[in-house]
């Protein structure tokens, strides 16, 4: 059962009538393993907990399922995703592609003193702190910021919109394969990838984000039983 303090957490005292936080509620609970897959997601749950109105809410929810986090089939309610295997090798052989492409313009523009790594320096030191202190969903939501980020240096808005879907299906998959132990998305790799960028080796970098997407994958355990919920649920109560 999910606690309202759970939720609220990330967010604001003073809660807006945005589809973003309807958004962010249901992302955070997913991370956190507080929503399992194929749970069912009620309305009116939302509007009673937080006072969003339905249109609002069914904005978060068209919004989570455009992006394949939620699932909705006609005449059927809206439910958490469950990626397969399959799914999830071939989210990381795109991310692969397209990750490929940003570490390429990044070497390029540190190579031509027009890009600043500050920002993901900073990141880099957060994630080692959440990790430190074990809070694996906040390292989790962090690890998105982290290439999220780098792509946006880019400054190829075509980049970061091709990648931007594909990140919180790979938190998804994480949160139904993951562990503790299984060191999902290192951020110790992520300084490796920072260092290679900064070393102004091309051939160095791309090896450092496709191996690190590799092992994002390997640490996976897929023989892991689903723990799928289909009953209704009110989750926020």
């Amino acid at each position: 059962m999910i606690l309202k303090t759970d939720i609220q957490e990330t967010m604001s005292t003073t809660l807006s009538t945005s589809s973003d936080d309807v958004v962010e509620v249901i992302f955070e609970a997913i991370l956190k393993k507080r929503l399992n897959p194929g749970v069912k997601l009620s309305e009116i749950s939302l509007q009673e907990e937080f006072g969003y109105s339905r249109s609002v809410i069914r904005q978060g929810f068209d919004r989570l399922v455009d992006s394949g986090v939620l699932i909705h089939k006609k005449n059927q309610s809206v439910r958490v995703a469950c990626p397969t295997e399959q799914e999830t090798k071939q989210i990381f052989k795109a991310r692969k592609a397209i990750e490929s492409g940003v570490i390429m313009i990044l070497v390029e523009k540190y190579h031509n003193k027009q890009l600043d790594l500050t920002e993901v320096d900073s990141l880099v030191s957060k994630e080692k702190q959440l990790h430190d202190s074990e809070e694996l969903a906040k390292l989790t939501r962090l690890s998105c910021d982290f290439h999220l980020t780098l792509a946006e240096l880019c400054d190829n808005k075509y980049l970061v919109e091709s990648l931007k879907p594909l990140i919180p299906l790979s938190a998804l998959a994480a949160s139904v394969y993951a562990n503790r132990e299984s060191n999902f998305c290192s951020f110790a790799e992520h300084q490796e990838l920072i260092e290679a960028i900064k070393s102004n080796n091309l051939k160095k970098a791309s090896d450092a984000i496709n191996v690190h997407l590799d092992h994002c994958v390997q640490s996976l355990n897929f023989g892991v039983q689903v723990k799928t919920k289909n009953s209704y649920s009110h989750i926020f109560n």
